[in-house]
């Protein structure tokens, strides 16, 4: 569903989550790299389905065909659990081909491009992103990943879409990439969680025609 402040390249977007990945390893004895997959996957399953304060460490382990035992052998708690299940997702943010869409024009950039993601954040539930802000809230190492997946999510497209809008001249030199996919996540997480809305196409172009391309027009 970043959504998610590039600010930088997605190369640096990528090593520096890869980073966050390394840094926080949890301490606990390791499992079997298929067992660790399939608790990780649960707690992702449970979040898009009943949110992050609902969600025990007795259903992940009922619905990985685990035991409580299993899971305290290497997690201490919820949090630490849902870090890893975040660091999870958010490696996978980063690893799954992004490609940007050039169509000659700003408006038109943005537009395909944000339909583009809108298809691919229609797997999450209201559920899961509410669950993502709430981990986000919080100073835990969960915390922290929830805050860096919903930062990666436009990092790629806005940084790219600017940067081809630069270069034709339809924004300034200045303009700030990582401010634009703020308000793009603020709009769209508004739209979702408070409005209960769609991103559909309709949406999507008003969007785009009555916020974006005003913030973005060249100041005289």
């Amino acid at each position: 569903m970043s959504f998610l402040m590039l600010y930088m390249s997605a190369e640096t977007t990528k090593g520096t989550s890869m980073a966050a990945v390394s840094e926080s390893r949890p301490p606990g004895r390791p499992l079997d790299a298929r067992r660790e997959a399939a608790l990780l996957d649960a707690a992702l399953e449970l979040l898009s389905e009943v949110g992050y304060e609902r969600l025990s460490l007795t259903e992940v382990c009922r619905r990985a065909g685990a035991s409580t035992k299993t899971v305290y052998r290497r997690w201490t708690n919820k949090d630490e659990l849902m870090t890893a299940a975040l660091r999870r997702a958010v490696v996978r943010a980063v690893d799954e081909p992004f490609e940007v869409v050039a169509t000659g024009s700003l408006r038109g950039d943005l537009l395909e491009n944000l339909r583009a993601s809108a298809r691919t954040q229609r797997q999450f539930t209201p559920q899961y992103m509410a669950g993502l802000l709430v981990a986000a809230s919080s100073g835990s190492d969960a915390g922290r990943m929830a805050r860096e997946l919903f930062r990666v999510h436009y990092a790629r497209l806005t940084e790219t879409v600017l940067q081809w809008a630069r270069e034709r001249g339809e924004v300034g030199e200045d303009v700030d990439a990582g401010f634009v996919a703020d308000l793009i996540r603020g709009v769209e997480l508004n739209h979702v969680l408070v409005a209960d809305g769609q991103l559909d196409d309709a949406f999507l172009e008003s969007l785009v025609d009555r916020v974006l391309l005003p913030v973005l027009a060249p100041r005289r």
